[in-house]
């Protein structure tokens, strides 16, 4: 049998029907072996993984004219409702990068998720109240991924007003002293 020359050692990859990561560690015939970061070993066929880009290396919160063509800048956009900034982080894909020609949905959920997480700490650490995440309405999968993410953090969300934003907006109550 033809060994696959997409994969290779070392390479960080992710299971295409589930959201297990790992690192390969061994390439036999048609099955590729990974280990999660838990330490458990799992093996796969090739066309049951995909590569994982480090979105941490692409993503910038310098300023636009510090960007270069591999970076990723979230237009965060600031409004002041009842004398507070709410901020406003886009989730649209077009709206983080330039051109996502060659980018799997595996690799747009990837980045989405990387630069919400990313918005979110630093409205934490900045002690924001609130912040918006519109990410459209589509078949509710980045929505759904959003949940799972904020649940890790301690905030409270739910749909963000429907006037202003649709159905394509999830608003995040950050607490200081949350118990």
């Amino acid at each position: 049998m033809k060994a696959n020359n997409k994969f290779k050692i070392g390479d960080h990859v992710g299971v295409i029907s589930d959201t297990l990561t790992g690192v390969i560690t061994k390439i036999e015939f048609q099955l590729i072996t990974i280990v999660c970061e838990d330490g458990f070993e799992y093996t796969y066929k090739p066309n049951e993984l995909i590569i994982n880009k480090d979105w941490d290396k692409l993503i910038s919160h310098s300023s636009p004219q510090d960007m270069t063509i591999k970076s990723v800048q979230p237009k965060a956009q600031f409004k002041v409702k009842k004398g507070n900034f709410i901020k406003e982080v886009d989730l649209h894909i077009h709206e983080l990068i330039e051109n996502e020609i060659g980018m799997t949905n595996f690799d747009k959920l990837s980045l989405q998720l990387k630069v919400a997480q990313k918005e979110l700490e630093i409205a934490i650490s900045k002690k924001h109240p609130k912040i918006i995440f519109i990410h459209g309405r589509g078949a509710g999968v980045l929505k759904s991924e959003l949940k799972s993410l904020f649940k890790k953090y301690q905030v409270d969300f739910h749909d963000a007003s429907y006037t202003e934003y649709g159905q394509g907006a999830t608003e995040v109550i950050i607490y200081q002293n949350k118990k």
